[in-house]
Parts: structure tokens; sequence; C-alpha cells
């Protein structure tokens, strides 16, 4: 969280982008985790549930997980969605109470603060239960304690936004089931902040197509708008309503083609 970092270069939009997750704390045990968390996450699929009537479909998640930088966070008036951090994860293998109260607790406190200030309301804590670790360790609090700490200090009536994922290295079958738990939460607040935030998105667009006849209304500005919500369908594998977005599109063009020739736009 260093406000001295360099600037983030360009965004390229492509066929190829995915939701981004921000990924605070302990980078050296996220990337510890990133191979098995890349490879499980999009195997099960999950319903999702639009607004408008429209059918449920069964989508498989991926996601681009990136350090946290407050740059990433949109701005105000920012309203694109491929560079939407959609989610903001926290990790952490503490199980020390002075390690805990000297820098995690710290360091958690100024990770919520700046989501607070840019009003991003989707984030999970996870906890890495680590056995390996504890027998090394003197100043140990109980992994129920540990957990009902950060939980009292930081989710107040969102106790489920603190997760425990048990030695994610190891195979057996108790972490698999911390696995399978904690992927199902994992997807569904994704899909839960996707979801929220696609809808404001079709809104804000929605209102902007209602203003075409308008003085100074411009296609090619609304152009890049509703492309965008094809990428963001592509994103999702969801093809069909990715070609919907550009048949609207070329239906539009035509209108506003036939109103020019007539004087009216």
């Amino acid at each position: 969280m260093d406000a001295s970092e360099e600037p983030l270069p360009p965004v390229i939009y492509t066929m190829e982008n995915k939701p981004i997750v921000t990924c605070a704390g302990d980078q050296n045990l996220f990337t510890s985790v990133y191979p098995t968390l890349s490879q499980q996450l999009p195997r099960e699929p999950m319903e999702w549930r639009r607004s408008y009537g429209r059918a449920p479909k069964m989508i498989h998640l991926e996601s681009n997980f990136v350090q946290f930088k407050e740059e990433l966070l949109p701005k105000e008036g920012n309203k694109a969605l491929l560079t939407f951090p959609f989610l903001h994860i926290y990790w952490t293998e503490c199980c020390d109470t002075e390690v805990y109260k000297a820098t995690v607790k710290d360091d958690l406190t100024k990770w919520q603060n700046v989501l607070k200030a840019h009003s991003s309301v989707d984030w999970l804590i996870v906890i890495v239960e680590n056995d390996a670790k504890k027998k090394n360790k003197t100043n140990i609090l109980p992994r129920t304690s540990i957990v009902d700490k950060i939980r009292n200090d930081f989710c107040n009536k969102q106790s489920d936004r603190c997760v425990v994922l048990s030695d994610p290295l190891k195979d057996s079958s108790r972490t698999q089931e911390s696995w399978n738990a904690f992927l199902t939460k994992l997807r569904t607040l994704l899909l839960m902040s996707f979801t929220k935030n696609l809808g404001k998105f079709e809104d804000d667009m929605r209102t902007l197509r209602e203003k075409r006849t308008e003085p100074g209304w411009s296609f090619c500005e609304y152009f890049m708008v509703q492309e965008e919500l094809a990428f963001v369908f592509e994103m999702l594998q969801q093809f069909e309503d990715a070609l919907v977005q550009y048949d609207e599109l070329d239906a539009l063009f035509s209108q506003y083609v036939v109103n020019f020739g007539a004087g009216g736009a």
C-alpha cells in the first residue's frame, strides 16, 4: 500500500479481459496459493440471475488478480467496467498476538479506510491457517480467537467477510473442504459485485441512449459505452449477449443516419 508506486501502464481493452480482483496484505502468501486459486476458481459454474426478468445463466468466473493499489480504485465519474476492481481481498496468515497488534491490525485499518474513502464495499479478509508455522510460534492465539478478533475489529455485522483457508498447499480432505468453502464464498461475492455494478452501468447506458435526440449527443461516445458492455459479456463468455450489443448499435446508427438526413439530428 505504498503511495510511491510507479504510475500504472495504460489498460489495453482486449477480448481477454477478466474481472479484476485486488490483493492486499501478505503478497508472498497470495503468490503461494495463486496457482491453485487460478485453476480452481473457474471450475464450478455459478448461476447468474440478472434483472428485468432475463433468464438465469450458468457462468464460469475467472479473475485477473492484481496487487492492491489505491490508483486502481475508480475515481468519481469513472464508470468503466473493464478497469473496475470488483472485489478486494486482504491476505494474512497471522496467528501471533504481538504481530497482529503491531502490524497486521494497522495495515488492515489502512486498507479498509482507503476502500471506504472510495466507497468500495466489496471486500474479503482471508486468514490462511498453517500448522507448520504455528509450531514455531509462542504467542499463539487459537485460530478461532484470531478469526473472532479480526471479525470484531473489522467486520462488524459482516462476519462472513472473514474466511479461513486451512493449510492450502497440503493434500488432505480438510484442505479440500477449506478450499471449497473459500471458493464458494469468493465466487458468490464476485458475482454479487459484478451483477450490482453491471446493473448500474446498463442503467447509465440507457439514460445516455434516451438523450439521443438532444443537441450535442454523440453517437461515437455512446458507441464506446455500449461496446464496453459487449466486451464485458465477452469476458463472461456470454457471446450471444455480446453480439446483441452490436446489433442494437447497428439499428441505432441506421436510425441516427435517417434522422440526420431528415435534419433531425
